[in-house]
């Protein structure tokens, strides 16, 4: 009776583990009940091979591939739910260390230890469990009846299958058999192959510039000098705007703002482009606004890193800027920031001066960084050219600082010890997906309430400022299937310099137009160059 029950485990944990669905909208009661065709066929093989079924190492190796599958299968499911696309291993194997890094701002050194620890323990456990319900299928099919029987269902379960695949109809969605662990390995197999071609490809795209050598006179000319300063709003996606699920707070923000930029001669205009990304990899949206290229995976990002591309920065320098980037979430080298963008100077966290608390995985409020930048930016040569990221608006959304009504106490950032922050602990709010999307609408709230009083406030007469999302939040807040528009608006003192975003498609105004037809973000680089050079 025993042996019986622990038969009936085995092959429910093989059931579960090669027939689950890894897409987060696959989990259709039929998905979950199907039998796998790779366990037909491992049973058949069982019955008609003595030496399988007396294998220990057979067991193993099949142990190892259970662990394979799983391990895809959740990485898959981890970027649908994340980025919203299916998972390539090679090109993603990267996003590891990025995934730990964040997990080390979220949760600590001793969480990041405890969680790995037990990835390491549930791996072990998987394969474990894999091989063992291996051996007592071994062991089940030891005696001739049972094998007779069991050869025959898996040959039966095989036929069925064949004839699914032959005649996609003919069982309609709902097919006995399925195939969901080998279809993933070979995909898997199917991606890697044009990923490793992918390099000659790409050097060929990139080869082809518009830019090289096909602007007249000096590139640029038509800033006339003006101070032009990018700013990243992190995960400020099209839902921040259209989704009522997050309390409109940004959306009552730029109602708010609007009359008080006009009251302070700030001319605006918005309109939307096409993130690479979604739900994170911001690095991927700035190599393509900076660009011109597509960079929507990590492969193109790393190929572009060793190019010779002609970047945005690279323009504002043959036009005779000063260029820099202030960048408070990196807390370590980035020599990409001067090498391959080709920025004159790079700030990271440590040189902005900031002596208060961090917010959880985010080093610095949004408007401490914006009061630094303010600071910092006097004292530079003329004309400037900046890429400000700011990050207050990054997963997790907890804690959110308060807004300093008065930027001149804003100082080193200490008073924020003794300043309220919203918003539970990030367990706490992770905890419940309706409290997630309630948390980040009053993220991304206070990251434009910070931006827009700055802009009101300082935007310098002779200066324009292009602020853009860096991509929308991860599919898990917005849902599945939202498209990854992100909002951009343009402010200055200098209608002139406004109105040649009009020819963009862009409207005057903080609210973007509703429109469908959104360029990619890739257009970016080559549009600005023409509309401000002669």
């Amino acid at each position: 009776m025993f042996g019986a029950l622990r038969l009936v485990l085995a092959l429910l944990w093989l059931v579960l583990l090669l027939g689950v669905p890894s897409d987060p909208d696959g989990w259709q009661f039929y998905g979950l009940t199907s039998v796998p065709v790779e366990l037909a066929i491992l049973v058949a093989a069982l019955a008609v091979a003595p030496p399988l079924r007396r294998s220990r190492a057979f067991a193993a190796a099949l142990g190892c591939l259970g662990l394979l599958v799983a391990a895809i299968k959740l990485a898959n499911l981890a970027t649908e739910l994340s980025f919203g696309r299916p998972v390539s291993l090679y090109v993603d194997r990267l996003l590891l260390i990025d995934g730990m890094h964040l997990a080390n701002g979220v949760i600590g050194a001793l969480g990041l230890i405890a969680t790995t620890l037990g990835v390491i323990l549930a791996a072990w456990c998987i394969w474990w469990a894999t091989a063992r319900s291996v051996r007592m299928l071994q062991r089940a099919l030891s005696t001739p009846p049972r094998r007779g029987v069991a050869g025959a269902l898996g040959l039966v379960a095989i036929v069925v299958f064949v004839v699914a695949q032959t005649v996609p109809d003919v069982y309609g969605p709902a097919r006995p058999v399925n195939d969901i662990a080998s279809h993933m390995v070979v995909d898997q197999v199917n991606r890697l192959i044009p990923a490793l071609a992918m390099e000659g490809r790409f050097r060929a795209e990139e080869s082809v510039d518009p830019l090289r050598g096909l602007l007249p006179g000096k590139p640029l000319a038509g800033l006339d000098g003006a101070d032009v300063t990018i700013v990243f709003l992190e995960s400020y996606g099209r839902s921040a705007l259209e989704d009522p699920r997050f309390d409109a707070g940004p959306k009552a923000a730029l109602a708010e703002m609007a009359p008080k930029l006009t009251a302070a001669g700030v001319y605006t205009a918005s309109g939307w482009l096409a993130s690479p990304t979604r739900g994170g990899q911001s690095w991927l949206a700035h190599a393509t606004l900076t660009s011109g290229l597509q960079i929507d995976d990590q492969l193109r990002y790393d190929l572009l890193m060793t190019g010779k591309r002609l970047t945005l920065t690279h323009l504002f320098k043959e036009a005779g800027y000063y260029t820099a980037l202030i960048a408070p979430a990196i807390t370590g080298g980035e020599p990409e920031a001067t090498h391959f963008y080709g920025f004159d100077q790079a700030i990271f966290a440590d040189d902005l001066g900031y002596a208060g608390p961090p917010f959880g995985w985010v080093t610095m409020p949004d408007q401490y960084t914006l009061a630094a930048y303010e600071r910092w930016r006097k004292g530079q040569p003329k004309p400037l050219f900046t890429e400000v990221v700011l990050v207050s608006s990054h997963a997790p959304w907890t804690p959110v600082p308060t807004l300093v009504e008065d930027w001149s106490r804003i100082g080193d950032g200490s008073l924020y010890r003794t300043l309220p922050a919203t918003g539970d602990t990030p367990e706490a709010v992770w905890s419940d997906p309706d409290r997630v999307r309630a948390q980040y609408g009053q993220s991304m709230t206070y990251s434009l309430r910070s931006l827009l009083d700055y802009t009101a406030k300082f935007l310098d007469d002779h200066s324009l400022m292009v602020v853009l999302g860096d991509h929308q939040p991860a599919p898990i807040v917005t849902g599945p299937g939202t498209p990854r528009d992100v909002p951009v608006h343009v402010f200055s003192r200098d209608r002139a310099l406004v109105d040649r975003f009009l020819d963009w498609g862009f409207v005057e105004g903080l609210n973007p137009p509703a429109t469908t037809a959104v360029p990619s973000m890739s257009i970016f680089r080559d549009a600005f160059a023409r509309s401000f050079s002669p």
